[in-house]
């Protein structure tokens, strides 16, 4: 009987850890949540389903960290937004 061909993923094939990767991302989530809150969440979100590929101890610390940096690009984000629109508010000009 001829075997099955199983199609690898790029992270396989380079034989990466995905708790690693996920740990890595979750810090650059922290860094970046504080200098552009859009990037902060993007890299949360990835490191979040990388952390989810494989449970072990370093995949639970990598979640933490990419949900503290998903946490703050939001908040961070949120507060930019509202800080616009009462500057906007005080400045006499009009949205629309």
């Amino acid at each position: 009987m001829a075997k099955k061909k199983v199609k690898k993923s790029m992270m396989e094939k380079l034989n990466l850890d995905f708790p690693t990767v996920a740990y890595v991302i979750g810090i650059v989530s922290i860094v970046q949540s504080f200098i552009s809150p859009i990037a902060g969440i993007a890299f949360g979100i990835i490191g979040i389903s990388f952390s989810k590929k494989k449970k072990n101890p370093i995949s639970k610390v990598a979640f933490k960290l990419n949900l503290i940096g998903l946490i703050i690009g939001c908040i961070i984000f949120v507060a930019a937004i509202v800080a616009n629109l009462f500057l906007i508010k005080n400045s006499g000009l009009s949205l629309m």
